[in-house]
């Protein structure tokens, strides 16, 4: 066979040959960068092979030729930090801010509750608050943040008063760049929502969309970020830090990804950032699952969001935890 004829052979395989290439060169750049730009991913080849890293990079704006460069050029959840420049420029030059950004993280729960690590001035300042039962009118100064399971709260909850930043879909490591937040003014980012009205209270569930990304820490980096911008923006309202909402034992037993064996792991070390004065975690698992743990199927549709007359279930839980200063 004449090398014209190899080569037109190999030219029908042309899509298949650019498809190995591709997946080659994908995977030499996810290796080379496992140690730096990817090391918040999960790098387990046996579960995210080397080329997915760098998919999971450009979707939290890290590309390629990043790798190489410091860390410190990237926030805690792998965030390009540009400033002021930067696209959604109000939430990255709050985060850079020299208290938000400036300084390590915490040590403890004691920093993100209070935004700082002096000790109290007073008796009465390091007395822990303790819950009491409060009626509906309690959560007419409250906002809640979260993704669908939140927004079911908003349709069925029947907190008409409260105002509700929630979307299908939201994520911890995207939450500050979108612009989601309905108010008066249109849609707005989380930082500019929260920048615009006092608050009371904050409500905080968010976990179940980041399950399957990242890693443990990755997420808890992000997470304690959050609740720490929370306490800039809104310093006298109450954080409340919300245990992720498990899922029904069907599916938990049958999906790798979305299992209560991972949600109680991020459970447990969310509710370590409650310094219970003015960071406090509470758990609506308490109410809507069943004795071993599991989403009880009762309640639930489609094993992960309850039914809309369900939702009344956790307005109660949340009546039941009330801090009064």
């Amino acid at each position: 066979m004449s090398v014209v004829k190899k080569l037109k052979k190999l030219w029908r395989y042309k899509v298949t040959i650019a498809l190995l290439l591709g997946w080659l060169a994908l995977s030499a750049v996810g290796y080379l960068g496992k140690d730096n730009v990817y090391e918040r991913y999960e790098t387990d080849i046996g579960k995210t092979p080397y080329f997915a890293l760098v998919f999971e990079g450009l979707h939290d704006g890290i590309y390629p030729w990043d790798i190489g460069r410091e860390k410190q050029d990237f926030g805690p959840h792998g965030e390009r930090i540009w400033g002021a420049s930067r696209e959604a420029g109000a939430a990255t030059e709050l985060v850079v801010e020299p208290d938000v950004a400036g300084t390590e993280e915490p040590d403890s729960a004691e920093s993100v509750g209070n935004g700082e690590t002096e000790e109290p001035d007073s008796e009465e300042e390091a007395k822990e608050l303790e819950f009491t039962d409060v009626d509906e009118s309690y959560f007419d100064d409250a906002v809640f943040i979260g993704d669908s399971r939140t927004v079911g709260l908003h349709d069925y909850g029947g907190l008409d008063k409260a105002d509700f930043f929630a979307t299908v879909g939201l994520n911890v490591y995207d939450m500050w760049d979108e612009k989601f937040c309905e108010t008066d003014a249109g849609k707005v980012t989380l930082a500019e929502a929260l920048s615009a009205k006092k608050y009371g209270k904050i409500y905080f569930q968010i976990g179940i969309n980041e399950m399957g990304r990242g890693t443990l820490d990755s997420f808890m980096e992000a997470y304690t970020w959050s609740v720490q911008i929370f306490r800039e923006l809104q310093p006298d309202a109450v954080i409340y830090v919300q245990g992720i909402m498990h899922v029904t034992k069907e599916k938990s037993d049958t999906d790798p990804i979305f299992n209560n064996r991972g949600l109680i792991e991020r459970n447990s070390r969310i509710a370590e950032l409650a310094d219970n004065k003015t960071v406090f975690y509470i758990d609506v698992n308490e109410v809507v699952c069943d004795g071993e743990g599991n989403l009880n199927p009762d309640l639930t549709f489609d094993n992960l969001h309850l039914y809309g007359s369900k939702y009344n279930i956790w307005v109660d839980f949340l009546k039941t935890k009330g801090i009064l200063k």
